[in-house]
């Protein structure tokens, strides 16, 4: 999975918009499941540990897996592009010398929750990792190849996952036909971990119309096509400033990707999950250029705040109930600009667009499902506490 953002991070066969067989099981399906067993906490939320910080997310999580039990994985659904096997690696701090999450797995279970296995490849620049055109082959090729997909739902079966999320976010958006061969993709694995009365999910880049300027980041992924494919999905809605400093996630632009979700699958609204950062981001200028220079995790960002006087920052925009930021010069005289959630600000944003939410007629008198990228001792202290008080 590319680090978020951008981002949290083929298929030529018959029936490329989901053939009008499956799509009558996915009304049945939908209507045996509801959206209510996408979770088993009382809180709807779905937190993300990672297998390169598993320790730390763990401990994060048992913190308040009383209400918050529900995870998903990203350690063995690593993607060989070259073979579609899953990888082993040494980037699993649980479990060393392995990408394996079984433990983890078996720990969510223990509390009640249910466990869900993310498929993702890395294709974030590395020098190690997977180019965009070996993801793009990928696809292609699974699409053509019967029992390609085979290792996902060996894992799935091995460990006892309960679900699966699709999280591919470096595919070319420029391939031609990509948009129906990743939804064809999608279908027949949908299908496939059906077969195992298992939950599928897909996690979608954040989209605000059909070409918009991520275009070339979120352009492989078709909403209308997608949203025929999956028991539920992800939307990434996170990192939505990158060019220029700004918010991680506002409610204007929550409701923008909802106006779109409505436009292109309305049908799927009750069944999205909507992944929030616990992170910030920063900047800094160079020749009166703004330059990304990445995530921030909170308790870094208070390091930064705790060292710069305070009457050298504007203190309302430091204490903007919404987007605490501020801006401010280094010791050498370089501008950086810091934007970072901390728990008043999150579960604002979570209680306007909840409320926003429910104006819609099939979500009057239902709650916000989310998800949280990503679990780590680094987070708010008390941003559990007071989002578990809107529900």
């Amino acid at each position: 999975m590319r680090e978020k953002p951008f981002g949290r991070r083929k298929w030529l066969l018959a029936g490329v918009s989901c053939a009008a067989g499956l799509l009558i099981l996915f009304v049945v399906h939908l209507a045996l499941t509801g959206t209510t067993n996408l979770f088993n906490g009382h809180v709807p939320s779905l937190s993300w540990i990672m297998g390169r910080d598993c320790l730390n997310g763990v401990q994060a999580y048992l913190q308040h897996a009383a209400t918050n039990p529900d995870a998903a994985l990203v350690g063995t659904g690593w993607l060989d592009p070259t073979t579609g096997l899953l990888i082993n690696g040494q980037s699993n701090n649980c479990v060393s010398g392995s990408l394996g999450m079984d433990t983890v797995v078996q720990l969510i279970h223990q509390h009640g929750g249910k466990a869900y296995l993310t498929i993702v490849m890395e294709t974030d620049g590395s020098s190690t990792a997977w180019t965009t055109a070996q993801q793009t082959a990928y696809e292609v090729e699974a699409a053509q190849t019967p029992g390609y997909i085979d290792p996902i739902l060996h894992e799935v079966e091995r460990v006892g996952y309960d679900g699966v999320i699709m999280d591919l976010e470096g595919t070319d958006a420029n391939y031609p036909n990509i948009q129906q061969i990743f939804a064809t993709y999608n279908q027949q694995v949908w299908h496939a971990v059906q077969g195992l009365h298992k939950l599928y999910g897909i996690a979608l880049l954040h989209k605000t119309s059909d070409h918009d300027a991520y275009y070339s980041l979120n352009g492989f992924e078709n909403w209308t096509l997608l949203g025929k494919c999956a028991d539920f999905l992800v939307i990434m809605a996170v990192d939505q400033s990158y060019w220029t400093p700004g918010p991680s996630v506002s409610v204007p632009w929550l409701q923008q990707l909802l106006a779109y979700t409505l436009q292109t699958m309305p049908q799927m609204l009750p069944h999205i999950v909507w992944e929030l950062p616990l992170y910030g981001n920063s900047w800094h200028q160079t020749q009166g250029q703004w330059v990304f220079d990445g995530t921030i995790d909170y308790q870094d960002a208070m390091a930064v705040v705790d060292g710069i006087s305070r009457s050298q920052v504007d203190q309302s925009a430091l204490q903007d109930p919404y987007q605490p930021h501020l801006v401010y010069k280094d010791s050498s005289g370089v501008t950086h600009s810091l934007w970072f959630m901390n728990a008043q600000s999150l579960s604002t944003i979570m209680h306007d667009f909840q409320v926003l939410l429910r104006k819609q007629p099939q979500l009057a008198q239902s709650n916000l499902q989310f998800a949280v990228w990503w679990r780590t001792l680094a987070e708010p202290k008390d941003f559990w506490p007071e989002v578990n008080a809107l529900y």
